[in-house]
């Protein structure tokens, strides 16, 4: 099933006195990157949570926020280093003393400097509280999927419809392809006429040239690849989920053999059906940048 990068999913699990809810949005990138908002008493686990969403996530760019309003970790509290508070407290003694301030130090002060106070879960906290945060997680993961698939399908079935348009667009061309060679024929018989003053016209030599003007400007070649390449297209985004880098790929080879076309096609039909083809390929090539 394809799936587009841009989604959200919420999730939770009830704890003691309260619950754990994980929101999670996607949006478009080249590769898999994934940003954690937690709170300070799990942020060891971010690396596990991380692991957790690539299993379900290939491509894109995640935001993944967790809260807790309940009882999460049964033993963790905040330590405060006491040789540490001592030797900030002895410093600062002696500066008020050095400078001759008045000023008392207060306990608020103290813990706010860094090292006095440390947080600690407590011994097996965050392996007791695991299951309960990955079940949160895999929750919102999978809300987060059907999003991207629904998106996804509305994004295929845009893609399908741009396909199949190229391929009216294309047939238009094929059958006017040997017009280029007759208009041409038409415009160099024309041209030679009015140079020699209207005498007669070596067509043997008319022929020849227009022989050479066919061959440098037969677009069939072109027009069979074109047709390959959109029959792989159909494929591709019926046949799979990590189809994005593969349809852009895609568009760029069929942006390849219309351009040539349009290099060799003298026609103005052919011309302007070149120009909407280019302009359906520019757009499938924006949308599949939105698919995983």
């Amino acid at each position: 099933m394809v799936r587009s990068m841009t989604g959200f999913g919420r999730g939770s699990v009830k704890v003691k006195s309260g619950k754990i809810a994980v929101e999670i949005k996607t949006i478009n990138h080249k590769f898999f990157d994934v940003a954690c908002r937690l709170p300070t008493n799990i942020a060891a686990l971010e690396e596990k949570i991380k692991e957790v969403i690539q299993k379900r996530i290939m491509r894109g760019k995640v935001s993944i926020s967790l809260t807790c309003d309940g009882k999460l970790l049964k033993d963790e509290r905040f330590v405060i280093n006491r040789d540490v508070a001592k030797n900030y407290h002895d410093e600062l003694i002696s500066l008020k003393k050095y400078l001759g301030l008045a000023a008392d130090i207060t306990i608020k002060e103290l813990v706010a400097l860094p090292g006095v106070l440390s947080y600690d879960p407590g011994d097996g906290n965050l392996s007791r509280a695991w299951p309960k945060v990955k079940s949160a997680v895999e929750r919102a993961l999978t809300s987060l999927v059907a999003d991207r698939a629904k998106e996804g399908k509305a994004l295929a079935l845009e893609l399908s419809v741009r396909s199949r348009k190229i391929v009216k667009l294309l047939a238009f061309i094929r059958s006017r392809a040997h017009l280029n060679i007759d208009e041409y024929k038409r415009r160099f018989e024309s041209r030679v006429r009015a140079l020699t003053g209207g005498r007669d016209i070596d067509m043997g030599r008319l022929e020849m040239e227009v022989a050479i003007f066919a061959k440098n400007c037969d677009i069939s070649e072109e027009i069979t690849r074109l047709k390959n390449h959109l029959e792989n297209f159909g494929k591709t985004i019926s046949g799979g989920e990590e189809v994005g880098k593969k349809l852009d790929f895609i568009a760029q080879e069929l942006h390849r053999e219309i351009n040539t076309i349009g290099s060799k096609a003298s026609d103005f039909k052919i011309s302007k059906n070149v120009i909407e083809i280019k302009s359906e390929i520019e757009k499938i090539r924006e949308q599949a940048k939105n698919l995983e």
